[in-house]
């Protein structure tokens, strides 16, 4: 049988070794919570010197993206004329100033607006009396024949600058690196993208529609294409 001294001697260890636990414990804690507050300090921080947020003309290009979605919208609900709607030229001169690293999330925004357009095109062409539809299919067939034509001669016009810089500039090749610009000379939205990628978008898009707004997209496909043949284009 264990004496009395031997028994104080046994709590006193298993105090002790309680202690050292305890101790260690409080350590453990005590650094986790050193931890969290540095974390808690550092990441405002960052956030305030830009590591987790895209650059201002990736912010630049949403806003416009917003505001045009929205007039988007007010034709698709009959508020506004397709007419009225906003072109893609404010938005390209923009997208001049994004650095290639955030393209994927400019594609982005460029999908949420050609969504929104399209959208209001069909919304606003099935909204008009069957009498005044191919009217309008006129009309935007020839505004849409005018910004290619508009597009074609800045294309040219900017190309036969290249071609004069580059036989100035000691080897550099004419034309300079043309990549993937599009009208406006800003990165063409989805240029450069691989085919795969276009048709995985492409399905999301039809994912995200009705049956009843495919079946308007054929029928104003079909309306455009034969008016197009009629003119003569």
């Amino acid at each position: 049988m264990a004496s009395t001294a031997d028994k104080r001697r046994q709590a006193a260890a298993l105090a002790a070794e309680r202690g050292r636990q305890g101790a260690g414990g409080r350590v453990v804690r005590r650094a986790g919570a050193v931890l969290l507050l540095l974390l808690l300090c550092t990441v405002p921080m960052l956030w305030v010197f830009g590591f987790f947020s895209s650059p201002e003309a990736v912010a630049a290009v949403k806003q416009l993206v917003d505001q045009q979605v929205a007039e988007y919208e007010r034709v698709a609900r009959g508020e506004a004329a397709f007419a009225s709607a906003p072109g893609f030229g404010p938005l390209l001169e923009k997208m001049r100033d994004v650095p290639g690293e955030y393209r994927d999330l400019v594609g982005q925004q460029m999908g949420r607006l050609r969504e929104a357009r399209e959208r209001a095109e069909l919304a606003s062409y099935f909204k008009l009396a069957p009498a005044q539809r191919q009217a309008e299919l006129d009309r935007r067939i020839k505004a849409d024949a005018a910004r290619r034509q508009a597009w074609q001669a800045e294309r040219e016009n900017r190309d036969q600058m290249r071609a004069t810089g580059g036989q100035q500039a000691a080897g550099a090749a004419p034309g300079g690196d043309r990549g993937d610009r599009g009208p406006g000379g800003a990165g063409r939205p989805g240029g450069g993208r691989t085919e795969d990628g276009r048709n995985s978008r492409s399905k999301g898009r039809i994912d995200r529609t009705t049956p009843e707004l495919r079946a308007q997209q054929t029928e104003y496909r079909r309306a455009i294409d034969a008016r197009r043949k009629q003119l003569g284009l």
